[in-house]
């Protein structure tokens, strides 16, 4: 087990995904200059119930998900806001076993470490995913992210395709726990073609 920083959001982030965020409490500036200093990441973690912004109305505190990605800093700039932005990518899933905050509110968490999955050719069923994927790629915003277009396995295209499509938190979720990518494929299909 090994501890590690934690910064919990409304949404998912999957290995290999790039999100942009913007930062302005202070633990969280504290949390980016440490990280930034020391090459370090921090576990993104997806809030089940609760508010995770300091001075919140709501009181309860927070719920976490146990499973979360690893995220290091890709990019950092000043935004015309005067907020920090940062980029991250997604790296390895852990587990969460136990979690506590700090007195300056930084959440901690002892995880484990979750083992990457297989690398496993796209099989042709799912071509059209790789082609779907290359679309998104090529979006105006997404293509500011800079993502990888040279993927060919199946857990890297079905992460970044979870990552990318408007699916809802609690389903990308879903995705993002299963450790079959295979499976993950076929579900992202089955919800393609709910939408269809």
């Amino acid at each position: 087990m090994e501890t590690i920083p934690l910064f919990p959001l409304n949404t998912v982030l999957f290995p290999g995904g790039k999100m942009l965020l913007q930062i302005f409490e202070p633990r969280y500036l504290d949390l980016v200059s440490s990280c930034l200093k020391n090459n370090t990441g921090f576990g993104i973690v997806l809030l089940r119930e609760g508010s995770e912004c300091q001075g919140s109305s709501d009181d309860k505190d927070p719920r976490l998900a146990q499973i979360g990605t690893y995220a290091k800093i890709v990019d950092w700039d000043s935004l015309p806001n005067d907020l920090l932005g940062i980029t991250i990518e997604g790296t390895e899933k852990f587990r969460l076993i136990a979690h506590h905050q700090r007195n300056d509110k930084l959440h901690m968490a002892e995880v484990e470490w979750i083992e990457p999955e297989p690398i496993i050719a796209l099989p042709e069923y799912a071509d059209e995913m790789e082609t779907l994927l290359a679309q998104l790629l090529d979006h105006p915003y997404v293509a500011r992210l800079n993502l990888s277009p040279e993927i060919e396995d199946v857990a890297a295209i079905s992460c970044l395709l979870s990552q990318l499509l408007p699916i809802e938190e609690k389903i990308k979720f879903q995705l993002l726990s299963l450790d079959d990518p295979l499976l993950r494929m076929e579900q992202l299909m089955s919800l393609l073609d709910e939408y269809n």
